[in-house]
């Protein structure tokens, strides 16, 4: 949520979690209100299932990305079904993106490769890309239209307060985030 907020361009943001538990430890993490990401206007949260949220709005997001807990917790697996992720491309806008965390520390080989491909089948676009440590991210959209322009690309990068957030994550230059691409469709085919 607060990488969200901190892209002044988004005009509305859904936070979606099943715990209000973890929702409230925003408080702790950050605690100057004006830091807070679930105190920004533009937030709407939502204390439910993402699963359910998505099978009972007809809305459209831009944006989905999902980090849930690991699978091998009890119904966790079905937050990484090929059922889930055809069901996160559906509630896509045209052209929008969808992003999933994969933790390759909590996964067999099988396993991870299992999910790869029940992403691959949803998203017909898909890609890998390096996250922190043994985690990726999965990505793909629906029918985005080719590459961005160089200007669209290279604007997080302007924005002071998105710009110091990707410094601390080691990207100073926009030219570094090739250097977190592991594979595109036909790779992970």
């Amino acid at each position: 949520a607060k990488a969200m907020t901190d892209s002044k361009t988004l005009e509305t943001i859904d936070v979606v979690d099943l715990s209000p538990d973890i929702l409230d430890m925003n408080r702790i993490v950050y605690p100057d209100p004006a830091e807070h990401p679930l105190r920004d206007p533009r937030v709407h949260v939502h204390v439910e299932d993402g699963r359910y949220l998505l099978q009972t709005t007809d809305r459209r997001f831009d944006l989905i990305t999902g980090e849930p807990p690991p699978p091998g917790i009890a119904g966790v697996e079905h937050l990484y079904s090929r059922e889930y992720f055809t069901l996160m491309r559906e509630r896509l806008a045209q052209g929008g993106i969808a992003t999933y965390w994969l933790p390759l520390s909590d996964l067999t080989d099988v396993s991870a490769g299992a999910i790869v491909r029940a992403f691959c089948n949803a998203f017909t676009d898909c890609s890998l890309w390096n996250g922190a440590g043994a985690h990726l991210m999965m990505v793909g959209t629906r029918d985005a239209a080719g590459p961005v322009s160089g200007e669209d690309f290279v604007r997080q990068w302007r924005d002071p307060i998105v710009a110091a957030e990707m410094r601390r994550l080691g990207l100073e230059q926009p030219e570094q985030l090739g250097a977190l691409f592991i594979g595109d469709a036909d790779y992970l085919r």
